[in-house]
């Protein structure tokens, strides 16, 4: 009974260790691919030139639910899109949209991007 006993705690203890092995992995996997993508990134902010690399993060043109394209914004410029698409009909936040409404909301992240980017070059113009 004792050496039973003694069996299921080895097996319970040696799994939950692999369990939590290959949780780190799966961790550096995901880690690794993201500093990946990021370095294949623009590097730089597409609407202000910001170059920090840690201010920088991704912005899904369409929403990622529409589209994978991404660009490298800074936070600032990030934050202003993403209240931009708070003004888009709802349906971008679902998924399984069709073609044409996933090309549409393609197209009004461009040209909340466009806006953006004009804005800039207009405030460092007065």
């Amino acid at each position: 009974m004792i050496e039973r006993q003694s069996q299921n705690f080895l097996k319970y203890t040696v799994g939950n260790i692999m369990k939590d092995y290959f949780k780190q992995v799966q961790m550096l996997i995901s880690e690794k691919k993201w500093i990946e993508e990021f370095l294949s990134g623009q590097g730089y902010c597409i609407i202000c030139g910001h170059d920090n690399p840690l201010d920088l993060e991704y912005h899904h043109v369409a929403g990622k639910n529409n589209d994978d394209l991404t660009v490298s914004v800074c936070r600032n410029c990030h934050g202003r899109l993403s209240r931009y698409q708070r003004f888009w009909p709802n349906t971008w936040t679902q998924k399984d949209n069709p073609l044409d409404l996933k090309r549409a909301f393609f197209l009004r992240g461009l040209a909340d991007i466009l806006r953006l980017t004009a804005e800039r070059i207009f405030e460092r113009y007065g």
